[in-house]
């Protein structure tokens, strides 16, 4: 996905789930769909953009902290960036395989999150 264009433009922090709350799309295909839909339809739909720095902006965080959709609709936060985790292992996991002549699975791999330096401890 991405603009035309633009070249090495940075992937937005962008997820999509659909009405059920279930995981659509991650990134320019989650802004392109979302954008897309009528406008009607895009009230059901769960659209969280640059969520990332919620953590980073937010005064109390908990387990139970929630981040809102753009339809308003909160969500918790953990399920979020879960959403958004998974997607990242996910498309890892099929990169490497297709670069690799045999499958790679989610043990073969050591999974390191880094988060930016400027959070606070518990936004880490």
């Amino acid at each position: 996905g991405g603009d035309p264009g633009i070249v090495n433009q940075k992937t937005p922090t962008t997820l999509l789930l659909n009405p059920d709350g279930e995981f659509h799309s991650f990134g320019f295909t989650a802004r392109d769909v979302y954008h897309d839909l009528d406008t009607q339809e895009a009230k059901r739909w769960m659209f969280f953009e640059k969520f990332k720095m919620t953590l980073h902006s937010s005064e109390s965080l908990s387990r139970d902290t929630e981040i809102a959709a753009a339809n308003g609709k909160p969500m918790p936060a953990l399920t979020v960036f879960a959403h958004a985790l998974r997607y990242f292992r996910d498309q890892a996991l099929k990169e490497l395989s297709e670069q690799s002549a045999t499958t790679i699975l989610p043990d073969d791999v050591r999974w390191v999150v880094i988060v930016p330096a400027i959070w606070r401890q518990p936004a880490k």
